[in-house]
């Protein structure tokens, strides 16, 4: 008697469908990463998601009012090896953004830790709030 075993079916299905994914597969995939943006007084920040990612691998460009962001993670396979499953993701990851003209983005700073890249992108001079002398004419 065999045991019947109702997500074996289902489990198949998903393992042919994996297999001619992968058989398909084209190493040159772009990917836009997750990514948390947050404004307070000081300006924007920025939390963009490269888990995996070679930091020498993060280019940063700002160019008129546009930050992009771009990184590589390539799949290097061993030799001889067999690849059952691969659920990471591998390829060029890119993102852009529209800068207001209220931040300066000759003043953008950059940090990798942990998989993450922190970008901080000051508030312009001209956009930060400043007291005006009020003058009294006698």
């Amino acid at each position: 008697m065999v045991r019947f075993d109702p997500f074996r079916e289902i489990e198949e299905l998903q393992e042919q469908l994996f297999r001619s994914l992968q058989a398909s597969r084209n190493d040159n995939r772009t990917f836009a990463p997750l990514v948390d943006v947050l404004e307070d007084a000081q300006g924007l920040h920025f939390a963009v998601y490269l888990p995996g990612v070679d930091p020498q691998k993060v280019d940063v460009q700002a160019e008129n009012n546009t930050l992009t962001i771009k990184a590589e993670r390539p799949f290097e396979k061993p030799e001889n090896a067999n690849q059952y499953r691969l659920e990471g993701t591998y390829g060029t990851f890119i993102r852009s953004f529209t800068i207001p003209n209220t931040y300066d983005l000759s003043k953008v700073t950059a940090n990798f830790k942990h998989g993450v890249l922190y970008l901080d992108v000051p508030k312009a001079e001209a956009a930060q709030p400043r007291k005006i002398e009020v003058h009294v004419n006698a």
